[in-house]
């Protein structure tokens, strides 16, 4: 008896709690394939940020800024059928957030990897600014407005002598709430 007492100690020990949450997450989401264009500060283009809902877990809100660049698969019609949307996936930019000592969010934005996609018709600029204020929003929905501000920096790193000048959209905001 001691021993079956002892068994179910220890493995309720290794057993750990993983609150689940269905979040709302925006997406810079590519409209290739289709016939409609948005407006993007002033600029008729074939992408929009758009939300989707995502079962999430783990450090938040650095769990949320990985979500924003997940792939994303719009669902096929008969005339339509695009394998990737995300703009950060199809540019291969990866994403990254960590919480500094200071409160802080820091995002990067790592080009290193960086590659335009065939059929995909949207300057690099664009995508990350369409990307920036999509992880605004996603975070915006998620702040609760009882929480202090949270700042967030942006860093866009990996760049080349051809694309440095990139770097001039990093800065960053603060969610309220």
């Amino acid at each position: 008896m001691r021993k079956i007492l002892t068994l179910l100690v220890a493995s309720a020990s290794l057993t750990s709690a993983t609150t689940l949450e269905v979040l709302r997450v925006f997406q810079p989401l590519s409209l290739h394939g289709t016939d409609v264009d948005h407006e993007f500060k002033g600029e008729a283009i074939q992408a929009h940020i758009f939300a989707r809902p995502m079962v999430l877990s783990g450090a938040m809100p650095e769990n949320l800024v990985l979500a924003v660049a997940t792939p994303h698969r719009m669902p096929a019609t008969f005339n339509y059928d695009v394998n990737e949307c995300n703009l950060l996936t199809l540019f291969q930019v990866e994403l990254s957030g960590i919480m500094l000592d200071s409160g802080q969010l820091k995002v990067a934005f790592n080009l290193s990897k960086m590659k335009a996609p065939e059929g995909v018709e949207l300057p690099i600029r664009t995508v990350l600014k369409l990307s920036i204020q999509a992880l605004k929003r996603t975070l915006e929905d998620y702040h609760h407005p009882e929480n202090k501000p949270l700042k967030v920096k942006i860093a866009i790193e990996g760049t080349t002598e051809k694309n440095r000048s990139l770097r001039d959209l990093g800065g960053g905001f603060v969610v309220t709430g």
